[in-house]
Formats: structure tokens, C-alpha cells, sequence
């Protein structure tokens, strides 16, 4: 895999390694859990007989071995990923602990599920090392730091296990409906759902709970639980959201592509009108090819207008159109649904694209992203009446 270029490199945080080809970053919001971990447990690991910095510098350490954690766990999926034939652009440890990407275009719920469970379970497994590690020691700093990375990690490991999204198990249960169902879309929004419950579920039992009790709740117990529920309620939202547009999505990509004419950039304009007058056009659309018959513009029905009918037969097609970059071309599989569609213009930014087979490299049509939008737009507008 290509190094990610230099402005790429800076909007994902400090690129640290690489993971089989895969670059590793540390996101720029990272240190905010740093500083948090250090201010937070900075004083309740302080000794007095080992000086006023001690207690920092352990958090410092249990901040850095958090960290490691992380990156583990992020490693997991994306191991677990490539080994399903998916490829992976990135692993990042952010300030929410991290996430991975990777191309799910021709997933399974099988693939999806294995994906996420791997996570949680590498959380689990070092939580275990480190228990075990720590009995092994006879450094108090050593064994203290264990044992707070083991609990850490069987915490992180448990509560990523819990059935919402955006949490791993959340994953396994959208991969779950998906499998019964048939509907990714489906899963998505039921994780998304549960994911909400959870959220609310966090906020009562870490804070309503105690308070019930009568019992004195500091700040910071209230700040930290309103803000993990505050990210699992975002999370949980845009599932829901992503869900909704996967279901209005699921339907062939023929389903929103317009004809096209493939006529060569050499032809004369005069040439063009006399092919267009001698045809129903309707919406199809006027695609000039290269010399080697390869697609590269769309007809300008407005520059044309523009060209006098005495020099009409003079003036190359080329003349009057519209230059396409050359990602606007698209190979797709002949099973693609729209969804593979909408991705592929998303990820190459693309108003405009034309989708050809991908095996015999045939024209199939072409789509605008307003013809998409309005499909889609419909599609939604259908589920929310249904």
C-alpha cells in the first residue's frame, strides 16, 4: 500500500508505523486522554515517600500502556479484516480509543461479525496477560501499573461486548439481523437503536444509580458517563441514519443509470446534430471517446449552442465537452447495488460517473449525484410513510 500523502497523513494525527502495509496513526486528539488519565489518577497514585511527581508519572505510564491497548485492539480487527480479503487504509487511536478502516464493500454478516469480535476479545486476552504478568513481579510500580491495565483492558474488553452501536457488539448484533433478515440496512438500524438504549442505560446506572442511593456523586462521575453516553448516542444516530439510506440503497444500480451514446471526439458537431435529429434521444446521455474508444467527457449541449451552424462541420465533438477526471469511469460487478454506487462516488468525490461492467468493460450508463439523491430521497420518503 502507497504512503498517504502529506496533507492525508495530517488530518488522521502523527503516523507512528504500520501494521502489514497498513499506516498507524495517533490521532491529534489523543493527548486530551492523556492529560485526562494524568490529572485524573495523577493524585490518587501519588506516595508520599517517593515524592511529588510519583503519582504522575505512574498515570503517565498507565496513559502510555492504555495506549498500547488500543492499538492492539484496533490491530485485531484490522488483522482479522485483511485476512477476510478485505484492504485496510488505516488504524487510528483517537480520543474515543480508536477505530480502523476498511473496505466492507463486499462483506458478509459472517465477515462483519468476526471483525468486531476480535476487538474486545484482544482487550480480554490482555487483561489476562497482565493479571498474570503481575503475579509474577516484585516491583510495586510494575505491579501496580498491571494491575491497572489488566482492569482496564477486562472493562474495555466487557463494555465494547455490550449489543449497541457504535460498540463491537453492536457489530455482532447488526451482523446478526443482517444474517436473519437479509437487510444489512436492518441490522444497522436495530444496533443503532439498542446502541441509544445503551447510552441511556450508561448515564442511569453510573449516575442515576448513586444518586437514588443517596449516596454523594463527585463531578467528574457525572462529566465522564454523560460524555461516553454523549458518543454512544452519536454513534447510535448516524447508525440509524446509515441504516435507513443502506435499505434505500439496496435496490440494482441499473435501477438509476440513463442511456448513453458513445460517439468519437472527432466527429464533426454537424455530425452530432444529424445522429441526434435522426433518434430519441430522451435522457441519454452524449459521451465522447479518445482514439482509443475509451469514454473521457460528456456532451455540452450549451457550448454547442454557442457554435455558429456555418462552422458546425468544422468543429470536433471534442470542442464541446464537458473533460471528466479519470476515476469518473466505474467497473462494478453485475450484482452491484446502489450502494456500492453511492460509495464508489462518495470516496472519488464524483458528480458525475459512468459505470461499466466489470469484467467486459461494457457501458452500462451513466448517473448524476442529483439523479441518486433523488432516487434515494424517494426511497426514504417511501420507508417513512410505509
Amino acid at each position: 500500500m502507497t504512503a498517504p500523502a502529506p496533507d492525508e497523513a495530517r488530518r488522521h494525527g502523527w503516523r507512528i508505523g504500520s501494521l502489514a502495509g497498513t499506516p498507524v496513526y495517533i490521532a491529534r486528539s489523543w493527548p486530551v486522554i492523556a492529560l485526562l488519565i494524568i490529572a485524573v489518577f495523577g493524585p490518587a497514585l501519588g506516595r508520599p515517600d517517593r515524592g511529588a511527581t510519583y503519582g504522575y508519572l505512574v498515570a503517565a505510564g498507565y496513559a502510555l500502556l492504555l495506549l498500547v491497548s488500543v492499538l492492539v485492539h484496533e490491530a485485531a480487527h484490522a488483522l482479522a479484516a485483511r485476512a477476510r480479503g478485505h484492504s485496510v487504509g488505516r488504524i487510528v487511536a483517537d480520543v474515543w480509543g480508536g477505530h480502523t478502516v476498511y473496505d466492507a464493500t463486499r462483506s458478509s454478516p459472517g465477515t462483519t461479525a468476526l471483525v468486531a469480535v476480535v476487538g474486545p476479545l484482544s482487550n480480554l486476552a490482555l487483561g489476562v496477560l497482565a493479571w498474570v504478568a503481575e503475579a509474577g513481579v516484585t516491583n510495586e510500580t510494575a505491579s501496580t501499573l498491571l494491575l491497572i491495565v489488566a482492569r482496564a483492558n477486562f472493562l474495555v474488553g466487557v463494555f465494547n461486548l455490550l449489543p449497541g452501536l457504535p460498540l463491537d457488539g453492536g457489530q455482532i448484533v447488526s451482523a446478526l439481523v443482517w444474517r436473519l433478515t437479509g437487510r444489512k440496512g436492518a441490522g444497522l438500524v436495530a444496533a443503532g437503536w439498542l446502541g441509544r438504549a445503551m447510552a441511556v442505560a450508561t448515564v442511569l446506572w453510573l449516575v442515576g444509580r448513586p444518586i437514588l442511593q443517596g449516596e454523594q456523586v463527585a463531578l467528574f462521575e457525572v462529566v465522564w458517563p454523560v460524555a461516553i453516553a454523549f458518543f454512544l448516542w452519536q454513534g447510535a444516530t448516524q447508525a440509524i441514519r446509515a441504516g435507513a439510506i443502506t435499505d434505500a440503497t439496496a435496490g440494482p444500480v441499473d435501477d438509476v443509470l440513463e442511456p448513453v451514446l458513445l460517439l468519437s471526439a472527432r466527429d464533426s458537431l454537424a455530425d452530432v446534430h444529424r445522429r441526434a435529429a435522426t433518434r430519441d434521444l430522451g435522457t441519454t446521455w452524449l459521451v465522447a471517446t479518445d482514439e482509443d474508444g475509451w469514454p473521457f467527457g460528456v456532451f455540452d449541449p450549451e457550448a454547442a449552442a454557442q457554435v455558429p451552424s456555418a462552422v458546425a462541420p468544422h468543429t470536433p465533438l471534442a470542442a464541446v465537452v464537458t473533460a471528466q477526471p479519470s476515476e469518473w469511469v466505474v467497473p462494478l460487478p453485475h450484482d452491484a447495488v446502489l450502494t456500492d454506487l453511492v460509495r464508489a462516488m462518495s470516496e472519488r468525490n464524483l458528480p458525475v460517473v459512468l459505470v461499466v461492467d466489470e469484467t467486459s468493460r461494457r457501458v452500462r450508463g451513466l448517473v448524476t449525484a442529483d439523479r441518486v439523491n433523488a432516487v434515494v430521497g424517494a426511497a426514504l420518503a417511501r420507508r417513512r410513510r410505509g
